[in-house]
């Protein structure tokens, strides 16, 4: 699923770091599709959070620290906030990577980025997932389908 994923999420030429992707999907697969779909939401909502945080953070960043906590602060807050208190590491990650990270593009094409990889790999791992578990139940019982 990982070699799929980042074999796939490589053709879209634009994207800078697609080893985003496959992390994305390892993170959040589980056996489970409940697990998966569980895990799958919180990064997603802690990537799309933390890029949109990320984004106003880095510019206004200028190695300012207390930017940097501030951003952080606000993203971890916002996913108690909204009870997705899973997504809260998730999102300070995306606001790490995108603020501390020395990137050449501008800060809104690298958080869109962020998102576009991170999400492709949470799509991954749930279809994964989603198409494992329905071969198990076929193998388990032929006549369903």
């Amino acid at each position: 699923m990982a070699v799929f994923c980042y074999f796939t999420v490589t053709l879209i030429p634009s994207l800078r770091e697609p080893y985003w992707a496959p992390v994305a999907a390892v993170v959040v697969l589980y056996q489970d599709l409940e697990a998966t779909k569980k895990a799958a939401l919180a990064r997603f909502f802690g990537t799309i959070v933390g890029s949109l945080i990320g984004w106003g953070s880095a510019v206004v960043w200028h190695h300012d620290l207390l930017v940097y906590g501030a951003a952080v602060l606000v993203a971890v807050a916002l996913c108690y906030l909204v009870r997705l208190e899973s997504a809260a590491r998730l999102c300070a990650v995306a606001v790490t990577v995108i603020t501390l990270v020395p990137h050449t593009e501008a800060p809104h094409l690298v958080a869109f980025h962020r998102f576009v990889e991170v999400s492709y790999g949470v799509g991954c791992a749930v279809f994964y997932c989603e198409l494992t578990g329905r071969l198990r139940r076929t193998r388990a019982d032929p006549s369903s389908g």
